[in-house]
């Protein structure tokens, strides 16, 4: 899962690489691993009646960050496993709580092996269920998810997305990609615990995502030109309008999610004190440029932020 998000200045070979790579996503998500919403599901009303929800399901995928980030694995793994659990219950393999959570379990171990360098053995995951399940559970649920899935197991997520659009960001500025990256990646994280994202394609949410990104970057680091150079280019590759209705609504339905988040207010915090120190790195190795001065990488996780 190696990300590019500090490329800048990408070739014309590599844009027209990001559009080919988008075009294949965009694909995916209208067909293979097109989400809906639970009420969608053959067993929707045994779901109902077991409350196998919204707040059920934000409660389980808040527990697969704090397994990922107790096992310090990548919090990007959290995102495809959400994937996996989602198309499952719409795909009848659920009907209970605990049929519910022992998919998530398996969703997640089935996210790990995929994506990870490195593994988790499967009985440390069972454990992790309290007693619930056994290692027979968690393998039989993997070959029903792998069956009804067709064994297309790598969807595009929203992150997916935002790695291939950062390559049509023109700025060249490491400040404002920097934030592009790290904010973006922040909301990607809040969307796959909440459930009402569910009905919004990953490149929906993660072009709304980099829209609300961008708002935080004054037009000094990031200019209206460079703006509206990147809208224009994802508008060619998606066919999606900035002032659309559906990313208009995206962007609402963020925003409203995002207020008085202190997390945000904290990560803003934390990435204004590193662009900070970066600029300060960058004017440093200007005067002094023998010593190799350079401003610190971005680091690869935003973490704790649910």
């Amino acid at each position: 899962m190696t990300d590019g998000s500090c490329d800048s200045g990408n070739s014309s070979h590599e844009i027209q690489h990001a559009y080919d790579v988008i075009a294949v996503m965009l694909r995916q998500e209208a067909t293979s691993y097109k989400r809906v919403m639970y009420d969608q599901s053959p067993l929707r009303e045994k779901l109902r009646e077991e409350s196998v929800d919204g707040s059920w399901r934000q409660r389980i995928v808040e527990w697969m960050y704090g397994v990922v980030d107790h096992c310090n694995l990548h919090r990007d793994s959290v995102a495809v496993a959400a994937y996996f659990l989602d198309l499952s219950a719409v795909r009848g393999l659920v009907s209970t709580r605990r049929d519910f959570q022992l998919a998530a379990m398996t969703s997640l171990m089935m996210s790990i092996k995929l994506y990870e360098s490195t593994s988790v053995k499967l009985e440390s995951m069972v454990k992790l269920g309290r007693g619930l399940f056994t290692t027979d559970d968690v393998v039989a649920m993997e070959s029903k998810i792998l069956n009804a899935m067709n064994w297309l197991v790598h969807p595009p997520t929203p992150i997916c997305f935002m790695r291939q659009f950062l390559r049509l960001l023109p700025s060249k500025s490491s400040v404002a990609r920097y934030m592009v990256v790290e904010v973006s990646r922040f909301i990607s994280e809040i969307t796959t615990c909440l459930y009402k994202f569910i009905e919004y394609p990953s490149s929906v949410m993660a072009y709304a995502s980099m829209l609300i990104a961008m708002e935080r970057i004054d037009a000094l680091t990031l200019s209206v030109h460079e703006r509206e150079h990147f809208m224009r280019s994802v508008r060619e590759c998606t066919g999606l309008e900035s002032m659309s209705e559906i990313v208009l609504r995206a962007v609402r339905d963020l925003r409203k999610s995002l207020e008085h988040n202190v997390n945000l207010e904290d990560l803003l915090q934390t990435i204004d004190a590193h662009c900070q120190s970066e600029q300060l790195l960058q004017s440093q190795s200007m005067v002094a440029t023998s010593k190799g001065a350079r401003g610190t990488d971005s680091p690869r996780d935003v973490a704790d932020v649910i």
